[in-house]
């Protein structure tokens, strides 16, 4: 109907005065001249494709793994490996293809020496059964910087002994040395010595912020 002419005009009748005459919705004519719908495909990533899928990467992926003598390798290396393979894979897709297979490395969780905050316990019940040292630095007009290490009680919070070395005798190792030297100072001056000492409570680390630590 839409396609026939008028005599009068020689025009094709519109639309409105067709659906007007036969009492029709001009709404339900449009989806009637509506082109049937597609039916969607599966999403697929936009932008160019790649020349390798991602089963083949994770192929070329696990090759790297399986050649290297370590336990496992981070994505770099595997990228860089694989580029050196003519491979020539963006860093990002490695590393997701890795996090998504579990190919990357181990790492271990958390500060590399343990817990700083030291969540542990160091309060004691009685006198000299555990120690610790600290240490601190202060100016002097006639030497300089100069070091001061502490030796504590965990029990009154009071200094058992000090120490004071020399700037010279600060560098290097002999910090510890500076350390256990204020710990034999601590002793002689008590006549006694602790039943525990900080580094044997602490894992081997010192009770307060500072390096020194009291074996």
């Amino acid at each position: 109907m839409r396609r026939a002419v008028s005599p009068g005009t020689g025009r094709r009748y519109p639309l409105t005065m067709i659906c007007a005459v036969l009492h029709v919705p001009r709404s339900t004519a449009y989806l009637a001249m509506a082109p049937a719908p597609i039916p969607a495909g599966l999403p697929a990533k936009r932008g160019p494709k790649t020349a390798y899928s991602d089963a083949e990467v994770v192929e070329a992926i696990r090759a790297v793994l399986a050649a290297t003598p370590f336990h496992g390798e981070g994505y770099r290396k595997v990228r860089a490996r694989l580029a050196h393979r003519g491979l020539a894979i963006g860093g990002k897709r490695v590393l997701r293809l890795m996090r998504e297979h579990h190919l990357l490395a181990p790492r271990r969780l958390g500060p590399p020496n343990g817990d700083p905050a030291h969540a542990g316990t160091i309060t004691t019940t009685r006198p000299d059964e555990m120690w610790g040292t600290d240490a601190t630095r202060f100016y002097t007009e006639q030497d300089g910087w100069c070091w001061f290490f502490g030796a504590i009680d965990h029990c009154v919070d009071e200094l058992v002994g000090w120490h004071t070395p020399p700037r010279s005798a600060i560098a290097g190792p002999r910090w510890s040395r500076s350390a256990r030297a204020c710990a034999t100072c601590s002793v002689a001056s008590r006549k006694t010595s602790p039943a525990g000492s900080g580094s044997a409570a602490t894992g081997g680390r010192s009770t307060s912020p500072m390096r020194g630590s009291m074996r």
